[in-house]
């Protein structure tokens, strides 16, 4: 490579690298682990992507861990909460983590993350996310340490439905009636009659309540915790 060629090579880097955010860096590394799970997201890998030197990285984040932190801030930022300006308390929130579940199917290695890591608490999408749920539960006479308590619940209970059944998907029905001989069998051997009898419902992933479904329980639940039916009952007669 000639001088003046090596010079321009240098001079469009220095261009490329002065036009780069640390959002286009999030973004690279979001795509990266999308491709190729979290083993394709490394510096090297971003910084080729970009077309910049890996050490140029640096500038952005300074480390892996720090990488993967702005891989996962920037899928909070890419969250698009609804705008119900109608409907109960809970069709608001279940609107909400609806949402969130549908960015976490699109992207499932922020699953993987957030499962072993902690939540980024500088992320504005979770802040954006937190407030939207915390003045649904605020409608509902919920608020203080209560709602905070709340929302922990709500989001761990949606993280935890992706988790379990997002591989359950691809499950056919031969896996499925082979799952629940294994059932059947184990229970039977070891005598537990309750888990034998319902082997096949146990292992039907088709039975299974949808999210939606199974946060509506959740609210109802914290709906009867915060106003608890009293029961009246006759005064005794003297």
């Amino acid at each position: 490579m000639s001088q003046s060629s090596a010079n321009r090579s240098s001079t469009e880097r220095t261009l490329r690298l002065r036009s780069i955010t640390q959002n286009d860096v999030a973004a690279v590394g979001l795509d990266l682990a999308r491709e190729g799970g979290l083993e394709a997201v490394t510096l090297r890998s971003v910084a080729s992507r970009l077309g910049i030197a890996t050490m140029s990285v640096y500038r952005f984040v300074g480390s892996k861990d720090e990488l993967l932190d702005a891989v996962v801030l920037i899928a909070f930022d890419r969250l698009e909460l609804p705008t119900l300006l109608e409907g109960t308390w809970q069709e608001r929130i279940i609107a909400v983590m609806a949402s969130w579940r549908d960015l976490l199917l699109v992207h499932p290695v922020v699953v993987e993350l957030l499962v072993a890591r902690p939540v980024p608490a500088q992320s504005a999408g979770l802040s954006r996310m937190i407030e939207s749920v915390l003045a649904a539960l605020e409608q509902a006479g919920v608020t203080g340490p209560a709602a905070g308590a709340a929302f922990w619940q709500i989001f761990s209970h949606t993280l935890g439905h992706v988790i379990f059944e997002t591989p359950r998907r691809a499950i056919d029905a031969d896996a499925q009636r082979a799952a629940s001989e294994r059932m059947r069998q184990t229970a039977t051997d070891r005598g537990f009659a309750r888990t034998r009898a319902l082997a096949t419902e146990l292992t039907d992933v088709a039975a299974r309540s949808p999210l939606e479904v199974s946060l509506q329980h959740l609210l109802d639940g914290l709906q009867v915790a915060q106003h608890p039916i009293v029961e009246v009952r006759p005064s005794p007669r003297g």
